[in-house]
């Protein structure tokens, strides 16, 4: 995955936390597995009814987790909290 990225995440300005927060690997796994689409980080969103928080949970629920699954999950859930707070 390159440095671009675009997408719901560039939308909601958390490009530095998505490529700081998850190796390649990681970013790899969630988009396929736990968003299942390449909006996550391609394309250009102009508008969603969609919030940050929710975004990030929604990435934190797609898939059927396994162990090692876990502990990504987890690292969303703390993000989509951290915003929440500060709102």
């Amino acid at each position: 995955m390159s440095a671009q990225v675009d997408g719901f995440i560039a939308y909601f300005g958390l490009e530095d936390w998505w490529l700081t927060e998850f190796d390649e690997t990681e970013r790899r796994h969630i988009e396929k597995n736990g968003f299942g689409k390449s909006s996550l980080t391609q394309g250009t969103v102009t508008a969603t009814s969609q919030t940050a928080p929710g975004l990030i949970r929604a990435m934190a629920s797609f898939w059927q987790p396994t162990v090692e699954d876990e502990i990504l999950i987890q690292r969303l859930i703390a993000k989509a909290s951290e915003i929440e707070s500060k709102n």
